[in-house]
């Protein structure tokens, strides 16, 4: 099922869990927030956008607002991971006396980012930070949660800025090819706002439209039609959220060719109307 993901950040714009285990939602999906997640145990499947990564513990993964994602966990493994997700334009006035700090956090929260994977071991100040906001929250009165998760996240930043650096300066690898997987997300990615066709897929990655199907699912665990109106409610969701355009322009941007499809689809999905959902937004 496709869906943009709502979490809670209704109070302080902030969500953190600490070492949950619970199961991941396992389609492609969104939020409108900032995350940034650490697993401390478990490996799987990582679909980014139109990419694919193997997850594993250890790692940190940064994930931008409404970046559509899928994670799929090897069953044969736990599944422990810490995560904070928040409002980047909220917690942007934070960085208002650290103008160098500020321009990296716009650069996570609005730029195209060349890596999003990093490898930290449970005892690196970053990871730390988790345990001890979790710990800080239990014991302060609510009232000064706000603070604490200002003060969180300026530190949280000043280390993944250092970390980020020194990424930058080592990481040499070469550009891999991709595979048939990403190579059909790229198509949809590039054709999502027009109708349809499988056998125009299947001439540009050069496979039979029946094995393409099958492939996608084997690689991804999901369907194509399942990407495609994933990446569909996304852009629709974005549209609402950013734009002026009416609904109806929005429905067609998004590759919807019908209006009255579209709200139904996004009523289903969404739980509400792309009116309301848009007046969520503008009631802020």
């Amino acid at each position: 099922m496709a869906v943009i993901e709502h979490l809670d950040l209704t109070d302080n714009h902030f969500v953190l869990k600490y070492q949950a285990d619970q199961k991941m939602v396992n389609h492609f999906h969104a939020h409108k927030g900032m995350e940034f997640m650490y697993i401390y145990e478990g490996k799987g499947h990582l679909m980014l956008d139109s990419r694919m990564y193997e997850f594993k513990s250890g790692q940190l993964i940064v994930f931008q607002p409404f970046q559509l994602h899928r994670i799929q966990q090897d069953n044969t493994s736990d599944y422990i991971r810490s995560y904070v997700v928040f409002e980047p334009s909220l917690f942007d006035t934070y960085l208002a006396p650290f103008p160098v700090l500020r321009s990296f956090f716009q650069h996570l929260w609005k730029d195209q980012l060349s890596k999003q994977i990093f490898e930290l071991s449970e005892e690196h100040p970053l990871v730390l930070l988790y345990k001890e906001l979790h710990e800080r929250c239990a014991k302060v009165p609510s009232n000064t949660l706000a603070e604490e998760y200002g003060l969180f996240f300026v530190r949280f930043l000043c280390l993944l800025r250092t970390i980020w650096t020194e990424y930058d300066s080592t990481d040499g690898a070469s550009i891999r090819s991709l595979n048939h997987a990403e190579r059909i997300m790229d198509w949809i990615e590039a054709h999502y706002q027009e109708p349809f066709s499988i056998h125009e897929l299947a001439k540009e990655v050069h496979l039979s439209h029946k094995h393409i199907s099958a492939l996608f699912k084997q690689k991804t665990g999901g369907t194509i039609t399942d990407y495609l109106m994933a990446k569909r409610l996304n852009q629709a969701c974005l549209l609402l959220k950013t734009s002026s355009k009416t609904i109806s322009e929005i429905c067609l941007e998004s590759g919807f060719a019908n209006l009255s499809y579209f709200c139904q689809f996004f009523k289903k999905r969404m739980s509400i109307t792309p009116y309301q959902y848009r007046k969520q937004y503008l009631d802020l």
